[in-house]
């Protein structure tokens, strides 16, 4: 017979819990858009290339000069470069990683912008899903696969939009180059050049921000938990609520003993006089103040006040008091100052009836 997991079928429409988003996290699956972080950092390299762009052509362009003019009249080291050709290279390094700089800074912000703080090596270790050829087909047909297709789509139509802006509107400057210098060409062309870029980086900087929101709505949907997930999680973390029942079933069996065998050193039961029953100690020599050994209500009352008969502990009713000693008193501690005075007139009335009794 087949077996099936019935969560298969069950509707995933409740809002994931902390600890399935954590899971996620540790397994290295959140919301991130690859394309976000790609469009910034060309944006960034843009705008390194605009601020460091003029000196890091003066240092190419030095540099070439120096190549292929006199370069090789020049004096060599020991291993047989020219002496100046060091300096030169060091100066477009220089120019060139101040760019780079930029660009990886702020490749770097938008990721940890996007994840946070993370770090896991699960994404990289072996799986039989990603050489499993049913899982294969079926991801080459999913929702994910379509919107893919239409995001590079889209981003091949901004980009040809882009470029159709950037060249249409130097058309009537590049028929003046004719019988320019080589220098006014070059100026131009790279001008151009940096134009066309600006405009395509600006296109995919905005299709990279629809792409973020797409994932982050495409992973809220893909981690929503059904109702049977978010009860069965509980239950792992919280317990079995039969077991809890039973530990406490049988925590409150342990504290009932505990108390009635407290009960027959109680100097007085104060009751109300059915519902209510507590039971008072007092030693002068070791205590500060009368204490609550015992309390109940309804059926531990009435066992209360049947232990207190078997060892003929005097019961005492008094309503106000066994409701005040009920509510604010706990098992084992101390009656409060508010209180002192009723008590004391009930521990002084049960002193009475044992020294006439005597």
């Amino acid at each position: 017979m087949m077996r099936f997991d019935l969560q298969w079928f069950a509707e995933r429409t409740e809002a994931p819990t902390p600890r399935r988003r954590s899971k996620e996290r540790e397994e290295g699956r959140v919301a991130r858009s690859t394309d976000l972080t790609s469009s910034f950092a060309f944006m960034a390299l843009l705008v390194g290339l605009a601020i460091f762009g003029s000196r890091l052509f003066t240092a190419m362009a030095n540099l070439a000069t120096y190549v292929f003019t006199s370069g090789v009249t020049y004096a060599v080291n020991q291993s047989g470069m020219p002496l100046a050709f060091g300096p030169l290279l060091e100066q477009v390094g220089l120019w060139m990683s101040l760019v780079m700089m930029i660009s990886i800074a702020v490749a770097l912000l938008i990721a940890y912008r996007q994840v946070g703080r993370l770090f896991s090596l699960k994404p990289l270790m072996p799986s039989f899903d990603r050489i499993n050829p049913v899982t294969g087909f079926k991801r080459l047909f999913s929702l994910n696969s379509v919107v893919a297709l239409l995001k590079s789509v889209v981003q091949l139509g901004f980009i040809a939009a882009a470029l159709y802006l950037a060249v249409s509107s130097q058309g009537v400057q590049v028929m003046g180059l004719m019988g320019a210098q080589p220098a006014q060409i070059f100026s131009y062309y790279s001008h151009s050049a940096f134009t066309i870029l600006v405009y395509v980086a600006a296109m995919f900087v905005a299709l990279s921000i629809g792409d973020f929101a797409y994932q982050k709505f495409n992973f809220e949907k893909g981690i929503k938990m059904s109702k049977d997930e978010i009860k069965d999680e509980r239950r792992q973390s919280d317990g079995d609520p039969a077991v809890k029942r039973e530990i406490r079933k049988r925590g409150f069996s342990i504290a009932f003993r505990r108390m009635m065998k407290k009960v027959p050193t109680a100097d007085v039961i104060v009751t109300n006089p059915t519902h209510y029953a507590i039971a008072l100690k007092y030693d002068g020599t070791t205590m500060h103040a009368p204490q609550v050994v015992a309390k109940g209500v309804d059926e531990l009352a009435l066992r209360i006040r049947e232990v207190a008969r078997e060892h003929r502990i005097p019961i005492v009713e008094n309503r106000a008091l066994a409701r005040a000693l009920y509510n604010q008193v706990n098992v084992d501690d101390y009656v409060p100052h508010q209180l002192f005075q009723a008590v004391a007139e009930v521990l002084a009335y049960v002193y009475k009836l044992r020294q006439q009794a005597r």
